[in-house]
């Protein structure tokens, strides 16, 4: 039987991207491949749980499985068993692992690279949008791809750092304006104190 190791399984809204404000439940894997100074998602590990043991906590029609970083897992049995139920299924990624066998279970991905790796993303990682956050070290003209901006122009997405939330929110705006395919990001969900 599979077991997955599961951090928290939460309802909220979407606080970023293009499905913001969308109730959804949150499946969060712990454990991550990277270790960005800056991250403030608590991903340790709480117990393992099977498939059925975690679509008995999903609420909502969106599912959002997120991290940590998700990817590290087997996913196919999980994603199977919520499109069998209906689930519009959404993924949350660094982009450093492959997508491209499980994409076909999954309705939305978003990617968003990291420092530690350069901003790269993996060839075999398949999304829909990109999340960047801006932590003092990005720089869309040099971490942007010409492939990549055009090709997902208008879903491309600047998230500031919330530990220098006004600072990085002011030079987020300042990227936009600069390089207007490019959007600003802001966590719904934190500035309304939720989930």
């Amino acid at each position: 039987m599979k077991m997955y190791p599961i951090s928290e399984i939460f309802s909220s809204i979407q606080g970023e991207g293009s499905f913001l404000g969308c109730p959804a439940t949150f499946i969060r894997f712990s454990g991550c491949n990277l270790n960005c100074p800056w991250c403030d998602t608590d991903f340790s590990f709480k117990k393992y749980m099977t498939v059925d043991e975690i679509v008995s906590f999903v609420e909502y029609q969106k599912v959002i499985i997120t991290g940590g970083e998700p990817t590290l897992y087997d996913l196919e049995p999980l994603l199977v068993k919520l499109k069998e139920l209906g689930k519009i299924v959404m993924l949350e990624t660094n982009g450093t692992n492959p997508t491209d066998k499980i994409r076909h279970l999954i309705d939305w991905i978003v990617c968003s690279p990291k420092p530690e790796v350069n901003w790269e993303i993996n060839e075999r990682c398949l999304f829909d949008e990109l999340k960047y956050v801006v932590d003092g070290q990005f720089n869309p003209k040099l971490h942007i791809k010409e492939d990549i901006k055009q090709k997902y122009k208008d879903k491309i997405w600047l998230q500031p750092e919330s530990s220098r939330f006004y600072e990085r929110a002011k030079q987020a705006f300042e990227m936009a304006m600069k390089e207007p395919y490019l959007r600003v990001g802001l966590q719904m969900h934190k500035i309304i104190n939720v989930r």
